[in-house]
């Protein structure tokens, strides 16, 4: 069984929902430390031909050691609307808008009142508009013991899985380490191949949030990423 371990982001790149589609198992990583201003919390969008951050605000005062399941969206930002107001400034010219931009800001409108809720709420939307049926954990749910690199080996042990798909650039840091030591499990890396698509505007913007191809190019969406996902 092939195994894929993430922090849950925030309305994730391409890439995240190729690794989702690839493995056997998603495990979303939720009781780790919170890093402000991470991908846990924003993400690119293109907007007038550049890239730029949408970010949740979230409750920081006297929270510095927060887990990423305790973290509350501050509700008094009114973040939702200037949200709206900015993916429909950006995006109401794509081919694929209308089908799609009701669902994303209703989402974006729910009240939700943490922001591991909203993030789960997006990546679940999108696996079940790509078609992506992986099964989808809890880190919380799973009791675990250990702390920081543990983790992920615990998780993998628990699970009984002969592979983690683990991303490129932790390529140097997990090959150092005997991180498998004494188990049957293998480490793989993936990484997204250099691509383009039909992303409107004068320049072509890389690594953007997923709303960017989806909006571009709809139902193609997940044919793409698998085209480009590489598993080394």
């Amino acid at each position: 069984m092939k195994i894929g371990i993430s922090q849950p982001t925030f309305i994730p790149w391409y890439g995240y929902f190729g690794l989702l589609d690839y493995v056997d198992e998603f495990v979303l990583l939720t009781d780790v430390q919170f890093e402000p201003r991470s991908w846990q919390q924003r993400n690119l969008i293109k907007v007038n031909n550049e890239k730029k951050f949408l970010t949740v605000p979230v409750l920081k005062k006297k929270k510095s050691e927060q887990k990423i399941y305790e973290v509350k969206i501050n509700k008094e930002d009114n973040y939702a609307n200037k949200f709206i107001k900015t993916i429909e400034q950006s995006y109401q010219k794509t081919p694929f808008y209308l089908n799609y931009s009701k669902d994303i800001f209703d989402i974006i409108l729910k009240n939700n009142e943490n922001l591991l809720d909203l993030n789960i709420n997006f990546i679940k939307y999108f696996c079940n508009i790509l078609n992506i049926e992986t099964k989808i954990t809890n880190s919380n749910d799973l009791k675990l013991k250990s702390k920081k690199d543990d983790l992920i080996r615990e998780i993998c042990i628990i699970k009984n899985c002969n592979e983690y798909i683990s991303t490129i650039g932790a390529k140097e840091y997990l090959g150092n380490k005997i991180f498998f030591d004494k188990t049957s499990i293998k480490i793989k890396y993936f990484r997204m191949s250099d691509f383009v698509y039909g992303q409107q505007g004068e320049k072509f913007i890389e690594k953007l949030s997923i709303l960017d191809i989806f909006f571009n190019e709809g139902p193609n969406t997940l044919n793409i990423i698998r085209k480009n996902f590489i598993v080394l």
